[in-house]
């Protein structure tokens, strides 16, 4: 990441002071960092490449990463505290898929009850991802939970532990199989037990818990049996991939600790820095950014928790907290036996989903932003042959990884991003009579894509490779050869390469 994002960095100059009505540097001489924005005291136009400009009304918005404006004397400004945008908070019907899973591990029936009685109080079923056969001696507890709140179980790729569960629980079916941190996915043993689904991938980690699974796309994606971290090439859906938690994707990415903003009570707690109360209200705001997002696709939400003897302080606070979010948000609640279907039959297609910057907790310092603490937004997105990331304000991704070039995946190794010197540039833009225009310079053949972020709604750009990002922005996609390339799209909304900025 950091060869990508150094060539990114070097060129941020932007002061807050002077900037005059041309498209100018706004400074020569920056604060690392400063050139995240999120108010102005009149509107303005911005612009992070100088190419693509946005329209920022007077006062607060959404953080925006800028390089030049054309605007006032010491217009804009920042808010080390910014609200969420509107595009992150639902309000509309959501295709969200939530799913609760627990882990079991080490035996602790108290733990167990303790999830047991907090998620069905909300009516969430449980998926119990047993880890050994020691555990079937309170079966008799997973049967009940099973008849009175739907619950679940699915087992590690253990034989007998296998045998165990069919003996001992008449409603088990093998669906997915349970690979943790720390060590190799047997996929062909997977596939032997009928389970074409698997759970475990740890979105964005870089040795967290022994694993690196850096690269591969979060939430549900249909993976290669052969190369499991990227997607199936062919865009079938043989072997599906389960994340391990839903992460906050801004500040996980941002920050290079995926564990430590994820939708695990633990994790806020002992990671993140986080009260027990601020816990709840970031946790809260977490389901509403995922709901947003499924407003115009559909998604999964995974949750996980691990049940252990003793009670947590602030554990049950927080679980609470996200189950009662996601009944409000209108969630479809699934267990992962139901999602094992279910996300087969959407989570082929392309997906681009923006996350917003969400205060709380701990601030670490972040190698992309040189230790900033305002953050923007981002835009993840994937299809079967690429993955990109992209920050708000800036027309193309921080960083692209290429699936093609990972024919084998292994726990412990992150998937390599393509180099900087591989990155293909925008050389100008074009919005007139209905139409966006694109010029880039590329010096290698390379699967690509631009974000605009404007509401899709207003420009209703379309086209192959047009993917809406929500309300946030739209993502396009496409293939460039070798040189300079010229690609285009239907935008009734485009008049000029300057867009209303998504708020």
């Amino acid at each position: 990441m950091k060869a990508i994002l150094g060539r990114h960095i070097a060129a941020v100059v932007i002061s807050l002071a002077a900037c005059g009505h041309v498209t100018t540097p706004a400074s020569s001489s920056p604060a690392p960092g400063a050139s995240i924005v999120d108010r102005s005291t009149s509107p303005c136009t911005v612009s992070y490449d100088g190419v693509i400009w946005y329209r920022i009304p007077a006062g607060d918005f959404p953080p925006i990463d800028v390089r030049f404006a054309k605007c006032g004397f010491n217009t804009l400004g920042r808010n080390p505290s910014p609200g969420r945008p509107h595009w992150s908070i639902p309000a509309a019907p959501t295709q969200a898929r939530f799913i609760f899973t627990a882990l079991d591990e080490v035996i602790s029936l108290e733990g167990v009850h303790n999830i047991e009685r907090t998620a069905s109080a909300h009516h969430v079923p449980v998926t119990w991802m047993v880890g050994d056969v020691r555990h079937l001696a309170y079966a008799a507890d997973y049967n009940a939970f099973h008849r009175s709140n739907g619950d679940d179980a699915q087992a590690q790729f253990w034989p007998n532990l296998h045998m165990a569960m069919k003996a001992r629980l008449p409603w088990y079916v093998p669906s997915v199989s349970i690979l943790t941190a720390g060590v190799e996915r047997d996929v062909p043993r997977a596939l032997s037990f009928g389970e074409h689904a698997f759970w475990g991938i740890t979105w964005n980690s870089r040795g967290t818990d022994g694993t690196s699974d850096y690269g591969a796309p979060w939430g549900t994606y249909c993976a290669d049996i052969h190369s499991y971290k990227r997607p199936q090439p062919d865009g079938g859906c043989s072997f599906l991939a389960f994340e391990w938690t839903a992460r906050d994707l801004t500040r996980a990415y941002l920050s290079g600790r995926e564990a430590a903003f994820s939708t695990d009570p633990d994790d806020l707690l002992q990671r993140g820095g986080f009260s027990p109360d601020g816990a709840a209200a970031y946790a809260r705001k977490l389901v509403d950014a995922y709901a947003a997002a499924g407003e115009t696709q559909p998604i999964v939400m995974t949750v996980q928790e691990e049940p252990i003897d003793g009670v947590i302080a602030g554990n049950a606070v927080v679980m609470n907290a996200l189950f009662a979010e996601a009944v409000r948000d209108g969630m479809h609640f699934e267990t992962l036996t139901e999602a094992a279907r279910d996300a087969r039959t959407f989570s082929a297609a392309p997906r681009a989903v923006a996350f917003p910057y969400i205060v709380g907790g701990q601030e670490f310092g972040s190698d992309l932003l040189h230790g900033d603490t305002l953050y923007p937004a981002t835009i993840d997105y994937h299809d079967s042959r690429a993955g990109m990331t992209f920050l708000s304000g800036r027309t193309l991704p921080s960083r692209v990884f290429q699936y093609a070039d990972y024919p084998v995946s292994q726990f412990d190794r992150a998937l390599p991003e393509v180099p900087a010197r591989e990155m293909p540039s925008l050389l100008s833009a074009r919005g007139e009579q209905g139409w966006l225009t694109l010029t880039f310079a590329a010096p290698r053949a390379l699967r690509f894509g631009a974000a605009i972020w404007s509401d899709p709604l207003q420009q209703k750009i379309i086209g192959p490779g047009s993917i809406p990002a929500g309300r946030a922005a739209t993502v396009l996609v496409f293939d460039l050869k070798a040189g300079t390339n010229h690609v285009r799209y239907r935008c009734r909304g485009c008049r000029s390469s300057t867009f209303t900025f998504s708020l």
